[in-house]
């Protein structure tokens, strides 16, 4: 083992704060594997784990395995060589025989994408007991970008799905109604790729291409790059289809069905909302399927300018239904370092997941990007929770003893100061290569009558954005939502709304989007029979059904005028956002003791 010494589990990104009013969830929340590789791993017929991690250096494609679900990792063993040093991706699958499929790509050439700039992709199998390789040989010739699945189906079919960058002056159907929506528009109206397939049927001696070409509609002025449906993954279903979530610009994640993973549908919008990010399916050893992908709104450009967005946080939901409902919509991986001026260069944030099951059920997940990139064990009970809570309650830096008798103590980073669980960052400045830097609001200052005790206050402390505090919870069509808070005197203002997805801060459609919102005014008034003293702690609770379209809320037990719920929307409410209203400067905002959850509802089908 690494070091001769079992890996520690270091809760880097806890969901749930370790002390206190620690997240009550009895199963185990994601915690990141120190020392773990940095690519999605493969479950072998004996139940090991093993994942290809490439040597360039050496040209070497190495291997490291874990016998114990990912807490403890082999020292690096020399499995085949690289015909190039300039060879990519790694991702694998095991097939019936127990032979491992690999999947690399070369890039070659010069120039502009698919015009002289290219990216192969390329095919190694081993024997049945992996102690032998094939040579790597190329099974497709183009430009193709990250791939991030390849599935044995039930068949013995391989299929490994793709974006294929278009050459010039070639032609692909756009989806419908994508010409009308686009007609004056002078983007591509299906962006610069295709997403598309390779298979073999006799265990990867010979590839076929699939005829179809997905595409997606793009959009002008789009905040980012419009490369239309890319970045696919797969997985086969119970009834012998195969499904498809793609990449997009739309807000959404598109999906395709295939009856053999050679002709795919036209891709559709899917019900999932998502960030031009891509997403990872894969099945649990017990039947139920779980998907990883970024359930976040991609923001709005600022100023005309474009800003980096949607990959603060990545989710994860679980089905047991081949897909028709949903429970979860968790964050399993925050970007550690959200809070903080981010690096000028570079990929950054929680995208590009890939996971496994270990034989016990745990789900291993690798994602992030640049120094984000993290191996993660996932709990998938932890995902089907009906409830958290946090008081904030854990010191900076300070080592707390896991809820999971099993796991070393975990240690918050110092950053975080009891914060783990929420997004309080804020944007500001001008931006300039989708880049704008970052600071923290909302902070957490002594409780004003417990002085061992830490509150969260947000406020407008300066002429920069009004502070904003979000907060994930398990998913829910109806549930209750309690916080206790104080208005300081001279409070200028809050808005308490209840999301299905994650915006960044200083995006206002995380208002107006809202599932349901309400605002406390200036003066503590709730309502036209409902006002909050200044100075003292109240019991804030709201309890939403969007199959009624109801949200009330009670002050201290004592029903009050409740908005409605404006958008229900698909997986239901998982996120609180507060948010000062201020207009001008306010020091004084409001303090929060606790916030509680307690949800129930399935997505909708």
């Amino acid at each position: 083992m690494i070091n001769g010494t079992k890996t520690k589990i270091i809760a880097i990104l806890l969901l749930c704060s370790a002390a206190g009013f620690a997240d009550d969830d009895r199963p185990r929340p994601s915690r990141i594997v120190a020392a773990g590789p940095k690519f999605r791993p493969v479950r072998l017929r004996d139940g090991s784990l093993r994942t290809i991690v490439l040597d360039r250096r050496r040209r070497m494609a190495t291997s490291v395995s874990s016998t114990d679900g990912a807490k403890t990792w082999s020292k690096p063993r020399d499995e085949f060589r690289l015909p190039h040093s300039n060879m990519g991706g790694g991702v694998a699958a095991v097939d019936s025989q127990g032979a491992m499929h690999v999947i690399l790509t070369h890039a070659r050439g010069k120039g502009r994408p698919a015009a002289g700039l290219f990216i192969d992709l390329w095919h190694c199998r081993s024997s049945r007991i992996i102690e032998g390789w094939s040579k790597p040989k190329r099974i497709w010739e183009g430009y193709c970008g990250a791939v991030m699945d390849v599935k044995v189906l039930r068949s013995g079919r391989i299929v490994v799905p793709f974006a294929a960058w278009k050459k010039p002056g070639e032609v692909v159907a756009a989806p419908e109604g994508c010409a009308a929506t686009h007609a004056s528009s002078v983007a591509p109206l299906t962006g610069s790729n295709y997403t598309t397939a390779v298979y073999s049927d006799d265990r990867g001696v010979t590839w076929r291409q699939s005829p179809s070409k997905l595409t997606s509609p793009c959009f002008p002025g789009y905040n980012g790059n419009n490369y239309g449906a890319i970045e696919p993954t797969i997985l086969q279903l119970k009834d012998g289809r195969v499904w498809m979530l793609l990449r997009t610009q739309t807000g959404f994640l598109y999906e395709s069905f295939s009856k053999n993973g050679a002709v795919w549908s036209p891709a559709k919008k899917s019900r999932f909302h998502s960030s031009t990010s891509p997403a990872a399916l894969t099945r649990l050893p017990d039947g139920r399927i779980a998907l990883f992908w970024n359930n976040c709104e991609m923001p709005p450009r600022y100023k005309k300018a474009g800003v980096y967005g949607g990959r603060d946080a990545l989710h994860a939901a679980i089905s047991d239904d081949e897909g028709k409902t949903w429970t979860g919509f968790r964050e399993v991986y925050r970007d550690p370092y959200r809070n903080q001026t981010p690096p000028r260069r570079g990929d950054r944030g929680t995208a590009y997941p890939g996971a496994v099951a270990a034989k016990d059920g745990t789900l291993v997940l690798v994602s992030g990007q640049g120094n984000r990139r993290a191996m993660l064990r996932v709990d998938p009970d932890w995902l089907t929770a009906r409830h958290r809570s946090d008081d904030f309650q854990v010191a900076a830096g300070r080592m707390q003893r896991a809820s999971d008798p099993d796991a070393r103590s975990v240690r918050v980073t110092s950053d975080e100061r009891g914060l783990s669980g929420w997004h309080v960052w804020k944007a500001f400045g001008p931006a300039t290569g989708y880049w704008r830097d970052r600071t923290q609001g909302p902070k957490l200052v002594p409780h004003p009558d417990k002085p061992k005790r830490k509150v969260l206050h947000v406020r407008r402390p300066d002429d920069k954005d009004p502070d904003c505090a979000t907060w994930n919870f398990p998913a829910g069509r109806k549930g209750e939502l309690t916080l206790r808070l104080q208005l300081r005197r001279g409070f200028q203002g809050l808005s308490i709304a209840l999301n299905n997805r994650y915006f960044n801060p200083g995006d206002p459609r995380g208002e107006t989007e809202a599932v349901a919102r309400m605002t406390i005014a200036a003066d503590g008034r709730l309502s036209k029979t409902t006002r909050l003293a200044f100075d003292k702690w109240y019991t804030l609770t709201l309890h939403w059904d969007e199959a009624t379209r109801t949200c009330r809320v009670s002050v201290d037990g004592q029903p009050a005028a409740g908005p409605p719920v404006r958008k229900p929307g698909f997986g239901g409410v998982s996120y609180l956002r507060l948010k000062s209203t201020a207009k001008a400067v306010d020091r004084a905002g409001v303090l929060v003791e606790f916030v509680r959850a307690e949800v129930g509802g399935l997505a909708d089908p």
